[in-house]
């Protein structure tokens, strides 16, 4: 299986720029809005294209969610920075309609896919909520997305982005988190932390690694990655 995952577009066309021919899985790491220099009319525009792909091509296509979607999604909770007040109706609109197309994670073997990423301080934190579930760890966020206490600290600022005590949730947890606390087995590729380019961190004795990718406010780069989907 051949996989794209493009970064924050923050209502930048930069990824129509991708050559996704011959690709299998195109997956968006969230944050499809809120931006200092695009316009009201671009953004929307911008996440409509992308949600009418989805529509398309359902199989080829995954669109996760950011923190900056999480906040029109389920508005007026969750909020954070760059909230466009003027285009609130349009896009929490949007983001309810479509709500389908959208999830918070994706997996195929060893790796995952969120918009931040799964600290191991966090993921101990998150687990009463997963009880005796059984399956891959994006199956288990897949369906506790949509229990509202579990999304508390699923959606959870931390201390590193917030004055909230202990780690970041799957669209919050920093780049200092992630790469100090790896989660044994896993090697995930998230956005969120601006970075200059696409990195790789790895943790030998973990079996672990972390790849960054929201580099799209200064460079036009895609992560691509080829698994063996059995």
């Amino acid at each position: 299986m051949k996989i794209m995952a493009i970064g924050d577009i923050h209502g930048r066309t930069k990824w129509k720029k991708a050559n996704t021919e011959g690709v299998d899985k195109v997956i968006f790491i969230g944050d499809y809005v809120d931006s200092f220099d695009e316009s009201n009319e671009l953004m929307v525009s911008n996440l409509r294209e992308i949600i009418e792909l989805k529509k398309a091509e359902p199989d080829k296509y995954v669109l996760i969610l950011g923190n900056h979607d999480i906040q029109y999604l389920y508005y007026p909770d969750y909020r954070c920075s760059g909230f466009r007040a003027e285009i609130q109706i349009d896009l929490t609109e949007l983001f309810r309609t479509n709500r389908d197309l959208f999830q918070v994670a994706y997996q195929v073997g060893d790796y995952l896919f969120t918009h931040a990423g799964v600290c191991k301080d966090w993921y101990i934190e998150f687990m009463p909520f997963m009880k005796d579930m059984e399956g891959e760890m994006a199956d288990i966020l897949n369906t506790l997305h949509h229990d509202r206490e579990a999304q508390k600290v699923l959606f959870k600022a931390g201390y590193m982005r917030s004055k909230n005590y202990g780690a970041g949730g799957i669209v919050w947890a920093d780049k200092n988190e992630t790469i100090d606390d790896m989660v044994y087995g896993l090697h995930q590729i998230v956005g969120h932390t601006r970075v200059s380019m696409i990195q790789t961190w790895w943790n030998k004795e973990r079996d672990a690694s972390m790849t960054y990718i929201d580099v799209l406010e200064k460079s036009t780069a895609f992560y691509e990655l080829i698994v063996d989907s059995c």
